[in-house]
C-alpha cells in the first residue's frame, strides 16, 4: 500500500500548551511541537506499521525516489507537518528564502501554513507588520515599541493562515494549529517578548538575519473554512512550492491517484478509513500520512475534514526581467528606497553666487537601495539626476565627497544626458572626465568626485559600490574643488575656484 503512517514525534517548547495533549489523552508535558511527517535531519519520521515498520521515512525515498517522491522530484519538494500547540505566543519569526537559507544555513528555504484546529476566545497572530525599512525596526528596537508595529489579526477554528517566505509571522496563545510547509528547520527569532528561558536568560535572537530576509510588504494572508458537514473540495492555497486542498467528506470521497507526486493527508476532523485495492489503514482524528507517488485511488470511508498537500517541481532556473530604476515617481513608493532631494538652500554656500535665485530650486536627486555596510563584498545600487539648472550661471552639482574607506573604489554609468565628472586628489590637482549615456567611470577611492551637468536635459547617471566606502564629506569642506563650472551662450568654461 502507498499510504505511510508515522510515529508522532514530540518536543517540549517554553510556549508549549495542553490542547494537543488532552485530545490525544497524553500527560501534559509541555510538548509544543509534535512532527507529524519529517525527512528533515532535524527530526526523521519512522513508519509505524506495516511492511516498512520500523524504517524512516528518508531510507524508503532512498531505495525508490521516483517511486516514493514522482519522477523529478527531490528531497527539496519535500513537506513537512507539525502540530504547534501555543500556551503562549511563539516568538515573532521570519524564515529565509531557498537561495539565502541554502547560502546561509546549508538548509531550504521556508514557506508554510497553518490550519487552526482549536483557538481561545479572542485569539490573535502576528502576521506581517507596518514597519517599511530595517531603519524603522531599529528604531523601536531601541525604544522597546517593537510590538506596537507588528500587525496582528483574529483567528478561530477552521481558519488556514498563509506564510510565504520573508513574513514576519507568529502563532499566538491559546491556538492548536497543524503547520504544513516546505522541508527546512531554518528559523530566524526576531522578538521574543522578554521572555526567558529556565535559566532565567532570554533567548536569542537573530535580528540582522531576520533583516536580511524580511519582505516589509509580505501580509501573509488568511482563509475561513467553517466545518458545516457538507461535501466539497476547496484549495485553500497556492504557492510556488506546494498546494493544499482541504476536502469535507460526508461518508465516502475517492481521491484519485495523483502520479506526479506524493502527496500528504491529515484528518482533521472525524475519522477515515482509507481503501486502497485490497489494503486499509486507519486515519485517526489529528493523525497523518505520506502516500507515496506509486499508489492508485485511495477510497475514503467516514465523516469529516481531511487536508491534502501537494508538492510543485521546483524550477532549477527562471529568467526575470531586471530591476532598473529611472522612474524616481515610481521609486518614491518603494519603502526600499533610499535618498531624497537636494534643494539650492542645501548648498547654497557652496555656488559663487545665489543673489536672485530661489533657494527651494532643485538641483538633484539621489535614490539608493541594496547593500549592507556589514555584509563585506555587498554592492549598493544608486542613481542620480541632475537637473539642467544653473545659478547666475553656475552649473547644476553634486556636493562632491571622497570615500570614508578610500580603499573602496565605484562605478559611475552615464544613463542619459551630459555633464562632467570632476575629480580632485588629496593635493588639490582636479581634473574632469566627460559624462554622456553609455559612458563608464571608474573612482578610486582616494579621489573626491562630484557630478555637474552642462547639457539642456536632466542627467542620469547609475552607481554600483560596496556601502563600506562611506562618504567623507567634511574633508571636501575643508578642502573645496578647485574648479568651478560656468554655462552661457557661448558654451561651458571650466574656471579656477574664487
Amino acid at each position: 500500500m502507498a499510504v505511510y503512517k508515522t510515529e508522532p514525534i514530540y518536543r517540549r517548547t517554553i510556549w508549549a500548551g495542553n490542547k494537543l495533549a488532552r485530545l490525544r489523552g497524553r500527560q501534559d508535558q509541555k510538548e509544543g511541537t509534535c512532527w507529524e511527517l519529517s525527512v528533515h535531519p532535524s527530526a526523521q519520521s519512522v513508519v509505524s506499521q506495516g511492511k516498512a515498520k520500523g524504517r524512516t521515512l528518508a531510507s524508503l525515498i532512498e531505495e525508490n525516489p521516483e517511486g516514493m517522491l514522482g519522477k523529478g522530484f527531490t528531497e527539496k519538494e519535500l513537506l513537512r507537518l507539525a502540530w504547534l500547540d501555543a500556551g503562549d505566543p511563539l516568538s515573532v519569526q521570519v524564515h529565509p528564502g531557498e537561495t539565502y537559507a541554502m547560502v546561509h544555513e546549508k538548509d531550504h528555504g521556508k514557506t508554510e501554513s497553518w490550519y487552526i484546529l482549536e483557538a481561545d476566545e479572542g485569539a490573535r497572530l502576528v502576521l506581517g507588520s507596518r514597519y517599511h525599512s530595517k531603519e524603522e525596526i531599529r528604531e523601536a528596537i531601541k525604544n522597546d515599541t517593537i510590538e506596537q508595529g507588528l500587525t496582528t489579526i483574529p483567528v478561530k477554528a477552521g481558519d488556514f493562515v498563509l506564510v510565504p517566505s520573508g513574513t514576519l509571522h507568529a502563532l499566538g496563545k491559546g491556538i492548536l494549529a497543524i503547520e504544513i510547509g516546505t522541508n527546512s528547520n531554518t528559523t530566524y527569532r526576531f522578538y521574543d517578548y522578554h521572555r526567558r528561558d529556565e535559566e532565567g536568560k532570554e533567548r536569542e535572537l537573530h535580528l540582522e538575519k531576520s533583516l536580511d530576509v524580511v519582505n516589509f510588504e509580505n501580509r501573509g494572508g488568511c482563509v475561513h473554512n467553517p466545518l458545516d458537514h457538507i461535501a466539497k473540495v476547496k484549495r485553500i492555497a497556492d504557492f510556488p512550492e506546494y498546494f493544499v486542498d482541504l476536502i469535507d467528506i460526508e461518508g465516502e470521497y475517492v481521491l484519485p491517484a495523483w502520479k506526479k507526486s506524493f502527496r500528504t493527508i491529515s484528518c482533521l476532523d472525524g475519522d477515515f478509513v482509507l481503501e486502497e485495492g485490497n489494503e486499509t489503514t486507519a486515519l485517526e482524528h489529528l493523525r497523518s500520512a505520506f502516500i507515496s507517488a506509486d499508489g492508485d485511488d485511495i477510497i475514503l470511508h467516514g465523516t469529516g475534514r481531511i487536508m491534502v498537500g501537494t508538492p510543485k517541481k521546483r524550477k532549477e532556473m527562471e529568467v526575470i526581467e531586471p530591476i532598473v530604476r529611472e522612474d524616481f515617481s515610481l521609486a518614491r513608493e518603494d519603502a526600499m528606497i533610499e535618498g531624497g532631494v537636494k534643494k539650492l538652500k542645501d548648498l547654497k554656500d557652496k555656488f559663487f553666487s545665489c543673489d536672485g535665485v530661489d533657494e527651494n530650486l532643485v538641483l538633484y536627486e539621489v535614490r539608493t537601495e541594496g547593500g549592507d555596510p556589514k555584509i563585506p563584498g555587498s554592492l549598493r545600487y544608486g542613481l542620480t539626476t541632475l537637473m539642467p539648472v544653473t545659478v547666475n550661471g553656475e552649473c547644476a552639482f553634486t556636493r562632491g565627497h571622497w570615500h570614508a574607506d578610500e580603499t573602496v573604489e565605484e562605478i559611475y554609468i552615464g544613463l542619459s544626458g551630459t555633464g562632467l565628472l570632476m575629480y580632485m586628489d588629496h593635493t588639490g590637482s582636479c581634473w574632469c572626465e566627460k559624462v554622456s549615456p553609455g559612458s563608464v567611470h571608474h573612482i578610486a577611492g582616494s579621489l573626491a568626485h562630484r557630478l555637474i551637468n552642462t547639457g539642456d536635459v536632466p542627467m542620469k547617471v547609475k552607481a554600483v559600490w560596496n556601502p563600506c566606502a562611506g562618504h567623507n564629506y567634511d574633508a571636501v569642506e575643508a578642502m573645496p574643488f578647485p574648479c568651478r563650472v560656468f554655462k552661457d551662450e557661448e558654451g561651458v568654461k571650466v574656471i579656477p575656484h574664487e
